[in-house]
């Protein structure tokens, strides 16, 4: 079990809520490297001691730790420091959209803003294994154009997905994923109202964009990128996103 130096958690002293100090006290030792990912920290009965905090007030704050995903806790495994490259997407983040009353446009111009960058980002730092990839799904998409709309959407999110990674910025790649979870149904719909031509189009966009990013054109790929997702957005409508977490 990791074990903290005595020194580096003190009682909580803070006209702020209890249980959010100690959370803040868990993000600041993490940040600065002092609890690495996948270790344990001290059991419920010794942090209670160490901080001189209520068994309620810890578990509070370890059960919006545990939300925002940061940390696991098991029965038997105790309390264990998660790594950012485990979880999915930042699910506290739909949670935030949900709060605002997200549109439909907001959401997909924050989309397009980080894909048109990690378009540009992509030629920059794809590998040939990355471009292998592209073209894999290029191919499966042309072998699909005729598919259900469901199986052809999935296909366009591995497409740009692919591109996101072929950036190499985590960061980018979780808001992606985290984005495509409430976007998902939006992008099913804009599929099932696209005629077979139109998915020619977008069949030809991914080429295009696929051979910038091969070919290392920065500006191609994002000027490409840019002008393949105008259709799309340009036929949302500014409405309150429905959100479908199931």
């Amino acid at each position: 079990m990791f074990k903290i130096d005595n020194h580096d958690i003190a009682p909580v002293k803070t006209n702020k809520k209890t249980y959010l100090k100690i959370v803040e006290i868990i993000l600041n030792m993490v940040a600065e490297n002092k609890i690495e990912y996948g270790d344990k920290l001290y059991s419920e009965p010794e942090l209670m001691k160490m901080l001189n905090v209520s068994r309620p007030t810890l578990r509070e704050a370890l059960r919006v730790l545990e939300f925002l995903g940061i940390v696991t806790i098991g029965t038997r495994s105790g309390i264990t420091i998660n790594a950012p490259r485990d979880t999915e997407n930042y699910s506290p983040l739909i949670y935030i959209m949900m709060f605002e009353k997200t549109t439909n446009t907001d959401l997909f111009e924050l989309r397009r803003a980080i894909q048109v960058e990690m378009a540009g980002m992509a030629t920059i730092k794809r590998t040939d294994e990355d471009c292998e990839n592209l073209k894999a799904i290029i191919k499966m998409t042309e072998e699909n154009l005729d598919t259900d709309h469901i199986t052809f959407s999935n296909l366009d999110y591995d497409f740009h997905m692919a591109i996101v990674k072929s950036a190499k910025n985590v960061l980018c790649e979780k808001l992606m994923e985290t984005l495509m979870v409430v976007m998902r149904t939006q992008l099913q719909q804009i599929i099932l109202e696209m005629p077979v031509e139109l998915r020619k189009n977008t069949l030809r966009f991914h080429r295009e964009i696929c051979d910038a990013i091969i070919n290392q054109d920065y500006k191609a790929a994002k000027e490409i990128m840019e002008r393949h997702l105008d259709r799309p957005y340009n036929s949302l409508k500014n409405d309150i996103i429905k959100f479908n977490l199931q």
